[in-house]
């Protein structure tokens, strides 16, 4: 076994850790209890019954560090823990600082009006915003822990 690559690896990981500790802005309080993701931003933008989800994060400087030894893959299991009370989630495209999905089925129609019950998120948000349909009309929350319940209306003409 070679010890050369192991020996730079911690290394790697010994410096990363230690610039975040030297870099301003990251505050210890963000990353409590184990948790090493703070949620920044949530925009959740309706589509009649469906959702199309951007979350904005930052990670830990340890979390930092292992993401980009081992790729941003590997924060699946967190932003589907986030969003694990939403019953169809398909994750899209992952990245160090965000994330998009879509969420199926989040609300129920009846006779062209539309409700999404509240769901508990799995982290609290700093900033959630939803963007109604059909023209794009956006309301923000802050330190979001349950999405309110929401209430929209699409006027299609067929």
């Amino acid at each position: 076994m070679k010890t050369k690559p192991i020996i730079a690896i911690a290394l790697l990981i010994s410096a990363v850790l230690l610039a975040a500790r030297v870099v301003p802005g990251t505050s210890a309080d963000q990353f409590k209890e184990g948790k090493y993701i703070h949620v920044d931003n949530i925009v959740i933008q309706f589509d009649k019954t469906d959702a199309t989800v951007n979350i904005d994060y930052h990670l830990s400087p340890f979390a930092q560090a292992y993401i980009s030894l081992f790729g941003s893959k590997n924060l699946e299991p967190k932003i589907k823990e986030i969003f694990s009370e939403f019953h169809e989630v398909q994750i899209q495209n992952i990245g160090r600082s965000s994330a998009s999905l879509q969420i199926l089925n989040v609300s129920r129609e009846e006779d062209g009006n539309y409700l999404c019950d509240p769901y508990e998120l799995g982290v609290q948000s700093d900033v959630v915003t939803f963007v109604y349909p059909p023209k794009g009309t956006k309301k923000s929350y802050e330190n979001v822990k349950v999405t309110p319940p929401v209430f929209y209306v699409l006027n299609e003409k067929t």
